[in-house]
Parts: C-alpha cells; structure tokens; sequence
C-alpha cells in the first residue's frame, strides 16, 4: 500500500514540480467564453459545431479543467440528457437520450461508443482513464452508425487529445483536495525536426479510502491510479501526415462498495436469518459494508498503440488510415451484497480484453458543393473473463452444500463494414445528407462454472445431474436416461437444457459453446436549412443497431448463457442552432421520436433448479420521445451564463416477462431503466480585472428526476415471507430524484500564466442514489460521492 501511495505521489509531485520550478511558468488559458466557435469532427471532418446539423455538446479542454471535470460522472452531469451509472467491476455504464444497456461483462459492448481521436475503445472498460489532456469532448446524440459504426444506437463520444504544438510548451495542475487526494497532471509539447512534433502527458492521483464500514471500524475506497499519453505527429512530405498515439495507464483505486438495502431471499434457510440479522446500510454517502476476508481491490492497466496516416492522392482525394490496438488486462475482485457475509463476493476477476481495429476511407476535401467519404471498417477482438465467487452464505448454499464457484467466458468477435457518406449543397440555403454502412458480426463463446477445488461444487452438480438421469428429480419436459453421470471434478457444471437448435435437452454437464451471426444496415438522410449564416434547421432520419453479446454468469443450465440479439433504433429528429450579438448568445434544440426494437436488458428466467436467477433479454417494443435545449448568454463584459436541459418520456410498448418470483407479467407501458424524465443544468461564471490579476468566481446547479434502475422499477416485485428493506417496497428499484451544487472561486495572474482556483463539489454533501442492482438474495445500491473540496494550482509556459 505504501509503495502503491508513493509512487502515484510521487508522479503527481514530480511531473509538476519538473516545471514549477521555471521562474515563467504559466496557467494553461482560460475557457473559451461565450463568443468561441468551437470546431467538432462529426462528419469526421473539421466543421464548426453551428454548422454541422446534428445534435452534439461538445466541452472544449479549458472548460473541462475550469469545471473541475475530471471523472466519467462529472462529464455526464455536464451533457442533458447524458446519465452515467457506477458499477461492481468499474466498467462505466452510458445511457444517452434513454438508450442504455447495464450489462457489465467485459465482453458487452456499449450503445454509446466511445473514441479517442476516432480510435474506438470498443469496450466500455477500455474508457476509463481516458479523460486528460484534452483539446475537448464532443457527445452526438443519436444514432451515428454510418459513420461510427454499429454499438452507437444512443450515440458516441469522441474524446479529442491536445495535440502537439509547433512551438515549445509545458504546463500541468495540482489538486489538493478531501481525503488527502493530490491530482497532478502535466504536459510537454514542441518541435523536435522540422517535420516532427511530439507531446507527452502524464496524470495521476491518490487518495485516501472515503468509505466507512457501519458495523465495524474499517475503510475502503482508496484512489490510486496513473497514465500517460505520447503523441507524435509527423509531416515527412507535403502530402503525407503520420499521428501515433502510444498511451496506458494503471489503476489501483479500491471498487466502491455498495449498500445493503433489501432482502429478497431466493430459498428460505438458516443463511436467510443472517441475512436479516444484518443491519440495513444508513442512508450516508460513506457508509457501506463489505467482507473483511475479501476485501475489494483492483489492478488493471491498459496499454494502447495507434497510428493515423493522411495521405493526399490528390488535389481534391485525402485517403485516411486509422489503425490501432489495445491490450486490457483487469486483476480485482468486488463487493456486491454490501454486508459482511459471503453471499456472492466476487473474490477474483480477472481478464484480458486484446482488440485490433483498422479503418480505411476516402473522401473529397470539403472546398466544393458535394461532399462525400466512402470507407470500411474491420475489428478482430479477443475478450477473455474468470471470476471466483463466495457463495457459502446464500440463500440455497445449505441446501446443495457449495461453497463457491468459478466462471470463465472466453469470446472471439469479428466484425466488418463497408460505409458511405455524402453532403450536397443544392443551394446556398439547403444541404441534402445521406450515408448508410453495412456490418456483419460474428461472436463465438465458449462458458463455464465450476467448483473452485474444494470439490462442494462438483459435489452439488455430480448428486443434481445423476437425480435427473435417474429420475429421482424431475424436470417436466426430460424423459430420464437411467444412466449416472461421470464425475464433474473441477470440469463444467451447469447442465444443457437448451433446445433451439431443435436437438432435446440432454441435461448433462458441459461447456456452453454456441455462436452468433449477425449483420445490418444502418443509415442515416436528413435536411439541413440555413436561415442565415448564424442560424440552422435540420431534419434526420436515421437507424442504427447494436450487436448482440453473450453474458458471463453463474449459472446452473445453458439458458443463463443463451445471448440477446442485436437491437436497433430508428431516430426522427428536428433541430435548429442560433447565434446572435457576435455569438455571445448561442441556442441550440432539437427534439426527437425514437422507435426502439428488441432493446437488451438484463431480465429474468426461471431456472428449474435455482428458480429464479439473471439473464440477458430483448424488449420486442419500447419508444422514447424527448426534447433538448441548450444556452450559453454573455450579456455584459465577464459575466457568462449556461444552461440546458432535457426532457424525456420513455415507454415500453410490448414485453412480457417475468416477476421476481417467475410469474408472467406485461411490462407494457413500464419506463425504461435508467432514464429520468428530466435533466437540468445551471452554470454562471463572472470575472474581472483587478490589476494584475483577474479574479473569478462560478456556480454549477444540477438536477434530475427519479428513474428505475430496472424494468418496471418495482411493478415486477413479489414479496416473499423473507422479504426486508430498507426504503417501502414500490421504491426498490427507484433512484431518487436529486440536486448537487458545485462552487469555484480564484484568481489568474499575468495574463493568465497562472492561475488557483478553490472549488467544491456536492457543496451541501447532498446525499444521493447512483444506482441500485440485484444480487442473488439481496438488492444493493450505490451512493453518489459526499461534498468534496480542495484546491488547484495550474501554470502554462512556453
């Protein structure tokens, strides 16, 4: 732990101390006010964001570090429309205009994809720590499947490196904040030939655990993570440009643990009553449980290597080669019922995610009334996942006599695609666009559980499986063989009752193997208007899709295993963007009408052993209607003031599913999870000069609805004999509306060479709601961060 704490220390200390230590060092400058234009590359081309007819939020670099945004949550809190939900394993989970999918396994891809210099992270693990040093971050909303492929049905977000400077810089940051967190970051940029330039960033952080268990006197939630970033950029002829990007990072910081909130037995048993003995977690953001022998803790590191060469063949054709490769590596192990027992502690998690993408296009220079990129997309990822959980203190554990169990799932993906896009300007007025990409998708996965090697696993499964060969446990469907099972060992468990492919269920132990094939074709055509060169309309249609995936899971028969199928979206939407008094008033609104079909979530099945247990699952019907708008007003000289905000009615138009007690229920009208009606944003900014100095303060005022951390919050909840909580059974599976309130104040000297700011976040440690999740015997929910404060002290040279 020390050497752990040291050495982030002394990375933060080290890399900015190498520069304070100039007499001219310098504050990086200012946000853009309110008159910038800020250019965005969604259409895969420089354009200015009030040119481009699409619906897009963008934060350039400045803004981030003004705003003290600095975690995957504080950039959601600053996008309408945009949610961000924690999870056990720290995979971050986007849900974008109501379109989300809460699958954590390292396998699943997102429906927000995720870009660093269009480079894809094609895993929502893979994102984590790519927040530093940037220029901005651009968030489309809505389908963007033609040019950013397929996993985008809610959008994508393209975060945008700093990129390396034709004269020499240095600058960084440091924070120094509750729970003795220090943050440093830093930077260094310029020339090193005349036709090559480089920049190295680095960033880091520690800090110390911000939890508390309520029952015994113990912490968790240390913050211990590093990475850096080295950018060359090399022009060796006129017509040839070279990026490389080299970058990773290691993460060391403690999983969150969460709070005990309900007891939902699956099996009334003597493990029940401690259960119910343990004391609910209060309603304190610091307060948790977790087990003492397993204590949560992680290890993952992240190496990544990328090259982007631009060739103009010529006066008018650049062909653009955007290939890349990451390579995952997770080591944790998670808390996930939130007490001190071992009811499904997950102990071990351990992984490795290597994926390889490569993307070849070619387009027109954008100087003429036709605009057009064709190009293609290949992607060969190799995705693997082991887990070892605790189960001795679960509901069913006395009656079968396991102790705990592991899991494996090993995936292979491969995907192709072939895209084109165009834009034509039929007049000064009127631009007509339309593109469409073809992707085909080929997943295979081979799944298992089995006994960790004390043997009670296989015990359970080689006595389970014999009884149904012989008959003396029946399953209704299953004519017994009358012939014993060999012995399990540490081999597979779960038994095969699958019947898709036509064949009976055997009901004998084994891998799950299985693949899945799938191919579409999204497109997008729309309308863009110019009132005037400060004002735009636009209209597009467009329908995007997501892949399908396989789960990992802890399952007693291959129906836990079966895949949901891809999803797909069709997005109709309307917008306009307005500038006025030389852009010191900007405005920009949209509205949409989603039509949503087979939608994935985690559901329900009815196991004929377990009862009921987790499954992935397609919603056929659901729709979404919404509508967004965004301000930023500089009335008088200094003053800045923002604010946007959303609106969103989500609805489920067909899915008959299932209770928590296996009963059929219809889902029909039931809000889709993790969607709050609304979303608001506040902000106002004011500076001004006082000799030397330039002083400046800013409020941020944040709010939403309550939302369902499921399907149907808790329309699908049946109350069992065993059944406990913590809030009133219909606000199971209700997050709480809630409002935060984040402060700044400082000061930048010499014309902003430097620059200290004092900021709070969550200023009246307002206590709030996350998310909320189900485990085998108990449901949990995750607390929002307590008030934090601190101070940065940031500095520019060149």
């Amino acid at each position: 732990m020390n050497a752990r704490k040291n050495g982030i220390l002394g990375l933060c200390l080290g890399s900015v101390s190498l520069f304070a230590l100039s007499p001219m060092a310098a504050l990086a400058q200012e946000a853009a006010s309110g008159t910038a234009e800020i250019i965005v590359t969604a259409n895969k081309r420089e354009q200015s964001i009030n040119k481009v007819g699409l619906a897009i939020t963008a934060l350039s670099g400045d803004a981030l570090k003004n705003q003290n945004i600095v975690s995957l949550s504080d950039l959601a809190n600053s996008i309408p429309g945009l949610s961000y939900s924690p999870s056990a394993t720290q995979t971050p989970v986007y849900t974008l205009r109501g379109v989300g999918f809460y699958e954590t396994s390292l396998a699943a891809y997102p429906t927000t994809s995720v870009y660093v210099d269009q480079v894809p992270l094609s895993f929502p693990a893979l994102s984590t720590h790519a927040n530093f040093d940037l220029e901005r971050v651009e968030v489309l909303k809505g389908p963007q499947g033609t040019l950013f492929g397929q996993n985008s049905t809610g959008g994508a977000i393209n975060f945008v490196a700093a990129k390396p400077t034709k004269s020499f810089e240095m600058g960084g940051d440091l924070t120094y904040g509750r729970f003795n967190r220090v943050e440093g970051n830093a930077y260094v940029s310029g020339p090193l030939t005349n036709t090559l330039r480089a920049r190295l960033a680095v960033t880091g952080a520690h800090a110390d655990d911000w939890q508390y268990s309520y029952t015994r006197n113990d912490k968790l939630g240390e913050a211990a993570y590093y990475g850096a970033r080295l950018l060359l950029d090399w022009d060796p002829v006129e017509t040839v440009s070279v990026e490389v990007n080299l970058n990773g990072w290691r993460d060391q910081s403690d999983p969150q643990a969460p709070q005990y909130q309900t007891l939902l037995s699956q099996s009334p048993s003597t493990t029940v009553q401690a259960l119910r003995d343990f004391p609910f977690a209060p309603f304190k953001a610091r307060a948790a449980d977790w087990t003492p022998a397993t204590r949560p803790h992680a290890d993952n590191r992240l190496l990544q290597g990328s090259a982007r060469i631009n060739w103009d063949v010529a006066d008018n054709i650049t062909v653009t080669s955007i290939t890349s490769y990451v390579d995952y590596k997770p080591d944790q192990g998670f808390e996930t019922d939130g007490t001190t027992l071992m009811a499904d502690d997950f102990i071990i998690d351990r992984g490795r995610i290597k994926s390889f993408s490569q993307e070849l296009r070619v387009a027109n220079k954008p100087n003429s009334a036709l605009r057009w990129v064709v190009g293609a997309n290949y992607e060969k990822s190799h995705v693997y996942e082991y887990q070892l959980q605790t189960l001795s203190d679960i509901s069913t554990a006395p009656i079968f006599g396991y102790t705990g169990a592991y899991v494996y799932s090993d995936q292979h993906m491969r995907n192709y695609a072939f895209f084109g896009n165009v834009e034509y300007d039929i007049s000064d007025q009127i631009t007509l666009k339309g593109g469409a990409r073809y992707t085909n998708a080929r997943r295979t996965a081979a799944t298992c559980t089995g006994d960790p090697g004390d043997g009670t696993f296989a015990a359970a499964f080689d006595g389970l499986a014999n009884a149904i060969q012989l008959g003396f446990f029946p399953v209704a469907g299953f004519t017994p063989t009358g012939v014993p099972v060999p012995p399990i060992g540490l081999g597979c468990a779960p038994l095969d009752n699958t019947t898709e492919d036509g064949t009976p269920a055997t009901y004998l132990p084994g891998e799950f193997r299985d693949t899945l094939k799938e191919d579409n074709v999204s497109w997008r055509a729309g309308v863009d208007y110019k009132l005037s060169s400060s004002a735009l309309l636009y209209v597009n249609v467009a329908q995007g899709y997501k892949a399908g995936s396989f789960p990992i899971a802890s399952a007693a028969t291959f129906e836990q295993f079966l895949p949901v199928t891809q999803e797909s979206l069709r997005s109709y939407e309307a917008g306009f963007k307005f500038s006025a008094f030389d852009r010191r008033l900007q405005i920009t609104g949209a509205g949409f009408y989603y039509d949503y079909k087979d939608k994935q979530l985690r559901s329900k099945i009815v196991d004929p052993i377990f009862g009921v247990l987790d499954a992935l699952d397609n919603i056929p019907k659901s729709r979404m209607i919404g509508a967004e708008l965004d301000m930023t007003f500089a009335p008088v000289r200094g003053l800045t003031l923002g604010a946007s905000g959303s609106i969103l009615d989500s609805k489920v138009t067909q899915f008959v599913g299932l209770d928590t007690a296996g009963g059929s229920i219809d889902y029909k009208g039931s809000v889709i999870p993790y969607t709050p009606k609304y979303q608001l944003r506040l902000s106002a900014d004011y500076k001004w000069q006082m000799g030397n100095a330039e002083p400046f303060v800013g409020v941020v005022f944040s709010t939403r609805s309550k939302a369902n951390a499921n399907i149907g919050g808790s329309r699908g909840l049946v109350l069992t004999s065993d059944f406990a909580s913590s809030v009133a059974p219909e606000d199971t599976y209700t997050i709480p509306g809630y409002s935060l309130v984040d402060l700044r104040a400082g000061a930048s000297f010499n014309d902003g060479r430097w620059r200290v700011t004092v900021f709070g976040k969550n200023v009246f440690d307002k206590y709030y709601v996350t998310n909320i999740f189900t485990d085998y015997d108990t449901i949990a929910r995750f607390s929002g961060q307590p008030a934090t404060y601190g101070v940065t002290v940031a500095f520019k040279f060149n």
